[in-house]
């Protein structure tokens, strides 16, 4: 894969440089963490590639390595790993995502709660804790100047807003900055 995605920023380059007069255009990157590896495969990409990355997404779509957006079945695997269930996904998926927002420092968090997607109606306020880091990554990410991603895919899965939910998007009138 890296190597199609040398190919990728190559391709994308060129057509940077082809339609410079007419568009601006940015390449980016959205990471993935499915184990510790993953971060450093995507530090020697980047050490690599330089500066021809000009921004990244920072995503998580794993939790303990298996996949929490794929499909119920596998997120219902992944709730499993966990004795206190919802509550121990939520906060190991907010340590990774605590852990790649210090790590790479992306300039867009991409869907900041993903990991109830399957779960839309729990409110993560309930989880103390979990809440807890909530709050912690989202001011660590507006301290270095990251944006978050609204993404209207949850629509189309099933969610009544966008992710982030509304309890996340009102962190901020919280007071908590």
């Amino acid at each position: 894969m890296m190597k199609q995605y040398e190919d990728f920023l190559d391709e994308a380059h060129r057509l940077k440089a082809l339609y410079a007069g007419q568009i601006t255009l940015l390449v980016g990157i959205e990471t993935e963490y499915i184990t510790p590896l993953d971060l450093d495969g995507l530090e020697a990409l980047l050490g690599r590639v330089g500066d021809r990355v000009e921004y990244m997404v920072g995503s998580v779509h794993h939790v303990q390595s298996v996949p929490i957006d794929f499909d119920v079945e596998t997120y219902e695997k992944a709730v499993g790993l966990f004795a206190s269930a919802e509550e121990g996904l939520f906060g190991d998926y907010f340590e990774a995502q605590h852990g790649l927002l210090k790590r790479f420092k992306p300039e867009v968090v991409g869907h900041f709660d993903l990991c109830r997607l399957f779960r839309p109606e729990m409110k993560l306020k309930d989880y103390p804790e979990v809440w807890d880091k909530v709050v912690r990554n989202i001011r660590y990410a507006v301290e270095y100047g990251a944006v978050f991603e609204i993404n209207a895919a949850a629509f189309r899965k099933k969610w009544n807003t966008a992710y982030p939910a509304e309890d996340i998007l009102k962190v901020s009138s919280l007071a908590i900055f």
